[in-house]
């Protein structure tokens, strides 16, 4: 997988065709590597190998996870030996990763490639699909997870690694360039008619597809990415902040989202009551404000503890709670002066999903706890009519038990 980003990336495009100065501002500041983004490389790596091992192989059929981590281990341990010191310094567990890449991503994957090649023989599956954009995006590079041609259509993938909110294909702006990549590249002999677009979020067990004709992805890019794509490119524009700012490298230091966060100023009419209406874009705003807040007082700390200075602020030891680090021998002195076990010691827990899941794999624990899992109402919370999730009826009767 690739190892570089182009300064206009397809996974930033909505960022940068909404806020088109944003790239060339944030190409001043190097991306900086998480733990997450490490992981999700970790787990990139294994689905490539993986797909890539079918098809060289030609395998007919998509074995269990533990037959073929058993001939993983006799036939490649070099592999195995060096992602799994990787992810040992990472403190990854790496069969945990595998398993839930190879059950939740790489299965799919390949079992949709078999069944489409019952009817159609000349269907090709390509892992890491170098994409075609330049056309579009002005110096841009990538590739895409994995592409499925077939008769007149075009099936993209992405894999998605991280554990935070689902994302949706549908007119989703790096799906569309990944889309239009392959389109115009692997697939451009092939006369396609129509493309698909699936995200697939082993974590969350999520699986989002859509779908657009060739010839309105064509339109897309002609009428609104190719136009965004040269302004931000160029640096040109108007900086916009909103939800996109959630990953953006200058954020902390923007003016724009400065002035957005300062709500109040927003408004010329006299102080008073706000109406349904201003309230209700008032919460559209505060979750992306409030991810700003986060990031700006992170970078302010981040600055200040690197010996950059922030005028009229300074670094000072934070809260913390007191602990017993030696529980053994707290509580060996606790019975010897008489007290009962009972009285000063939790009882035995049950450790949480999360962890069991991982001690179990995923198919253990549902075949052993999965008949005890309860998931409870959750508590009342305001959405925008988009989500979609139903809405409550009759709200109050529905939540009569709950305690807010």
């Amino acid at each position: 997988m690739p190892s570089q980003h182009a300064i206009l990336a397809p996974s930033a495009s909505k960022r940068w065709m909404t806020c088109t100065p944003s790239a060339r501002q944030e190409a001043k500041y190097p991306s900086k590597d998480s733990v997450f983004s490490r992981e999700g490389t970790i787990a990139h790596a294994l689905a490539e190998f993986t797909l890539n091992y079918f098809l060289e192989e030609k395998a007919v059929y998509v074995p269990e996870f533990e037959v073929f981590q058993k001939r993983m281990r006799q036939e490649n341990p070099s592999l195995l030996l060096d992602l799994t010191v990787q992810c040992t310094d990472e403190g990854f567990d790496f069969w945990d990763i595998f398993e839930i890449v190879y059950n939740n991503y790489v299965t799919i994957v390949y079992e949709d490639f078999l069944n489409v090649k019952k009817e159609f023989e000349d269907a090709e599956l390509l892992v890491e699909a170098e994409l075609n954009l330049k056309s579009y995006i002005p110096e841009s590079f990538g590739s895409s997870d994995a592409v499925l041609i077939y008769g007149e259509i075009l099936k993209v993938y992405d894999l998605k690694f991280g554990q935070g909110v689902k994302v949706e294909a549908e007119n989703n702006t790096q799906m569309l360039c990944y889309a239009l990549g392959a389109l115009l590249g692997p697939a451009e002999l092939n006369g396609i008619d129509t493309v698909q677009m699936t995200i697939i979020q082993p974590r969350l067990q999520h699986i989002s597809s859509w779908s657009i004709s060739a010839d309105k992805l064509i339109q897309w890019a002609t009428y609104e990415l190719k136009p965004a794509a040269l302004k931000a490119f160029n640096g040109e524009g108007e900086y916009v902040p909103g939800d996109h700012c959630k990953f953006c490298r200058i954020a902390p230091r923007c003016r724009a989202c400065a002035l957005r966060a300062t709500i109040l100023a927003e408004s010329n009419s006299e102080p008073s009551e706000l109406t349904d209406e201003e309230l209700a874009d008032l919460l559209y705003k505060l979750e992306s404000i409030k991810n700003w807040t986060s990031k700006v007082e992170e970078y302010a700390l981040q600055q200040a503890v690197s010996g950059h200075a922030i005028p009229g602020w300074k670094v000072v030891e934070g809260r913390s709670i007191s602990k017993i680090q030696d529980q053994q021998s707290a509580m060996a002195d606790l019975f010897s002066a008489g007290f009962e076990k009972d009285l000063v010691c939790k009882p035995v827990e049950l450790k949480g999903i999360t962890d069991l899941k991982k001690i179990l794999r995923p198919k253990g624990f549902e075949e052993l706890l999965g008949k005890y899992v309860v998931k409870p109402q959750g508590k009342p919370t305001l959405a925008p009519v988009s989500d979609k999730r139903p809405e409550m009826n009759n709200i109050e009767g529905d939540f009569n038990n709950v305690i807010l």
